[in-house]
């Protein structure tokens, strides 16, 4: 869990595969046919691995880790986007190297590295030996 660190208070924020997906809805497109389509996840992949992302999308990605907090700590979501502008005015902007929203972009790339490949584990050396009669 990250912790948006405010003047006065203290925001948890989680990535993991709810935020993933709640992420995918909320980027959904309409197609031709007129039927949502939800953000295939490779596009999730594009997205986080460019290395410009767009106001609106800082604001979407901070408001999913706290709704997905939430979620998961069984809390009410009790702020909205518009508190989610604040909060990045309150750190000093998107730019801001001591700013909390860099950081969250950072673990936010690394926990989705996580979820999708896992911890890594020791294999087992198996023997090569063969039996020969």
């Amino acid at each position: 869990m990250f912790e948006l660190r405010l003047n006065n208070k203290t925001i948890p924020l989680k990535w993991g595969t709810w935020a993933m997906r709640e992420f995918c809805i909320a980027k959904a497109t309409i197609n031709n046919k007129g039927e949502k389509e939800n953000l295939p996840i490779n596009r999730y992949f594009e997205i986080l691995n460019n290395t410009q992302y767009d106001l609106e999308l800082i604001i979407l990605l901070i408001f999913i880790g706290y709704k997905s907090a939430c979620n998961t700590n069984k809390q009410s979501v009790e702020f909205d986007e518009n508190d989610v502008c604040d909060w990045v005015d309150e750190l000093g902007g998107i730019f801001d190297e001591k700013g909390g929203v860099i950081e969250y972009i950072k673990y936010i790339v690394s926990t989705t590295v996580l979820t999708v490949q896992g911890t890594p584990k020791e294999e087992k050396k198996k023997s090569n030996k063969s039996k020969l009669g």
